[in-house]
Parts: C-alpha cells; sequence; structure tokens
C-alpha cells in the first residue's frame, strides 16, 4: 500500500504504571515513517488502584503517563483508567474503535512493551492490504514473535505466537466478542495476576476453545484457533520488546526467553503472496498450535510419570537418598 499521508487503520494503546516504557513506546509511534492519525488512535491506561505495581509499594506514575501521551499525542482519545482493570479497559479500547470507526477494516492493539521501528506501520500497512482479500488471515504483525521459537529470526512469513503490535481483522473482533465476554465475566471483581486460570480453562474448554494458556494473549489465539482463522507476523523483529519487567516476566526470565532483536533487513511486500501461502501457513498454525498444547500439558506429564516409575524401581535406600536431593534442592 503506497501513496498514504497517513496510517489508515484505528489503533488502540494499552498503557501500565511503567513510564519509561510508555515513553519509548509513545515517542516510537509518534516518529512513524507513515504518521498516525490522531483521529484514529486510543489509548487506554489502566488504573494504579489493584495493580501489581500498588501490591509492591511502587509509586503510581499514571498520571506522568496520562500527561506524556497528551503532550505527545494532544488529539488522540485518551482515558485514564479509576482501577486497574486489564481486560475492561482492552474492552473500553474495543468497543471505541467500533463505535467510531464501523466501516473500518483492520484494529491496531499495542501494549507499551514492544518499541517499533520508524517503518513499522508502513510494513502493517502493505500486510494487511495484501491480507485483506483472505478472510482465513485474521491477523497480522511484524514483530518476529513467530508462535513457533523455531521459526524465530528468518526471513519470511509465519503463524503468529505473542500478540504484540499486531492489526485483526474487524470481522474476527466481532465473531471473538461473546468468547471475551465469557473470558470478562470469569475475570470479574479480582485482579488480573490472581486469575482462577482453573475456571478459566474450564469454561474456555466448554466453549470448544482449546487453551494453550488462559492469559489474555493466549485467550485471543486459541480463539483464532477456535473460528479457524490464520495469524501472521514477519519471521524477522521489525522493533524491539522491551518487557523484562511485568505482569508475567522478571529480569531472569526476560534474558531466559531470548527474544528477537530488530532486524536490519528491509521488508519487501513483494516477496509476500499470501493467496498462495495460505494452505502451507494454516498447516503450520495448526501443526505450531498442537506443539505448544503438546509442550504445555503433555510432554511435562509423561516425563513425570516416567520419573516416577523410574523412582519406584529404585531400592529404598537409593529412594530415601533421591528425596534428600530434592529436599536440598528445594532449600538451596
Amino acid at each position: 500500500m503506497k501513496n498514504l499521508k497517513t496510517f489508515p487503520h484505528p489503533i488502540g494503546l494499552m498503557l501500565f504504571n511503567r513510564f519509561e516504557y510508555a515513553q519509548r513506546v509513545l515517542t516510537s509511534l509518534s516518529a512513524q515513517t507513515l504518521p498516525v492519525d490522531q483521529s484514529k488512535l486510543y489509548i487506554a491506561i489502566d488504573g494504579y488502584a489493584g495493580s501489581k505495581p500498588e501490591a509492591q509499594g511502587k509509586p503510581d506514575r499514571t498520571k506522568d503517563i496520562e500527561e506524556f501521551a497528551r503532550a505527545t499525542f494532544p488529539k488522540a482519545t485518551i482515558r485514564l483508567m479509576e482501577k486497574n482493570a486489564f481486560p475492561e479497559s482492552l474492552r473500553y479500547l474495543e468497543d471505541a474503535m467500533l463505535e467510531s470507526h464501523p466501516d473500518a477494516t483492520w484494529f491496531g492493539f499495542f501494549e507499551e512493551d514492544y518499541v517499533i521501528s520508524l517503518e513499522y506501520l508502513d510494513i502493517i500497512a502493505d500486510l494487511s492490504s495484501a491480507a485483506e482479500p483472505i478472510d482465513d488471515i485474521a491477523m497480522v504483525a511484524a514483530t518476529g514473535e513467530t508462535l513457533d521459537p523455531d521459526k524465530r529470526d528468518k526471513e519470511g512469513i509465519f503463524p503468529i505466537g505473542h500478540l504484540w503490535a499486531y492489526f485483526v481483522r474487524v470481522a474476527h473482533v466481532r465473531e471473538r466478542r461473546d468468547d471475551l465476554q465469557i473470558f470478562r465475566e470469569q475475570m470479574s471483581g479480582r485482579p488480573y495476576g490472581d486469575r482462577d486460570k482453573s475456571a478459566l480453562a474450564l469454561v474456555m474448554a466448554a466453549r470448544g476453545v482449546f487453551p494453550v494458556g488462559v492469559g489474555n494473549d493466549h485467550h485471543r489465539l486459541n480463539l483464532m484457533f477456535k473460528f479457524n482463522r490464520i495469524g501472521v507476523t514477519t519471521g524477522l523483529s521489525y522493533g524491539e520488546y522491551i518487557g523484562a519487567e511485568g505482569e508475567h516476566m522478571t529480569e531472569k526470565s526476560f534474558a531466559r526467553f531470548n527474544f528477537s532483536q530488530p532486524t536490519s533487513v528491509p521488508f519487501d511486500i513483494s516477496n509476500v503472496d499470501f493467496s498462495a501461502m495460505v494452505p502451507d501457513l494454516r498447516n503450520q498454525f495448526r501443526a505450531d498450535f498442537a506443539k505448544r498444547l503438546a509442550n504445555r500439558y503433555v510432554i511435562h506429564k509423561i516425563r513425570a510419570f516416567s520419573a516416577q516409575k523410574d523412582f519406584q524401581s529404585l531400592s529404598r535406600g537409593r529412594q530415601a537418598l533421591e528425596h534428600l536431593k530434592r529436599a536440598f534442592r528445594a532449600f538451596f
């Protein structure tokens, strides 16, 4: 998609109580080679009350974040939420875009832990335009975060994994709304970090959803699988994930994941033919989804069962020694 003066699709941006992260992401969004149309930008700042930072005794920076956001995008629609209610904040963004842009075909959902490259929106404009005629493709991104980590840092288009700086087809937003409402109802009245994971998994399964996880992003990935849609991203990362501190991440786990670094390879849309790629992408998505399910729920159970059988075959003396080793590891 060329000759655009501004980026054509509405964008919803979710910010939390992390001023430095918000500052970097807002700055990157304001510096795009294809500028943001501020009349189509919606920013929700999740509230401090009831949040993990409040429980940790960290200061409330949400008003500072709001001030910086308004200075950076004075014509955007910005709302500071009264309390920490992550799924409700996302629902606000979704509802605001649906109400204000009923004829839109794609919505963007960004958070403040992925800093986009200068050309990110240019790349997305090309990807969404190429995917437009193909209803099967429900999401596009250029983050390098593939569903199968083995496909990261490779040139090409692959099934999407982490939902960072992604765009979703509005038709899919509408078809998944009932399922997302059930998810929100299960979350009602409790902090996101204290969600009842067992109850969420059961209610999702009752609606025909295979849970590779019960977090917000996982649920959206699960629903894409339920509706037989495909989400795609570039194998190379056109931005940088900075979320070393957050709901699910620590600096130690961040280092262990070894996320992709920004690429210097220019994106070329002429290499993307979605109509020819869809059958292979669908097969990849099913295989990668099944692989993640196996890694999450099956393989570790098989290993635990095998380890238990091996343990039971040991002599009593060896079993006692193994118990002592486990106790030692638990304490030290």
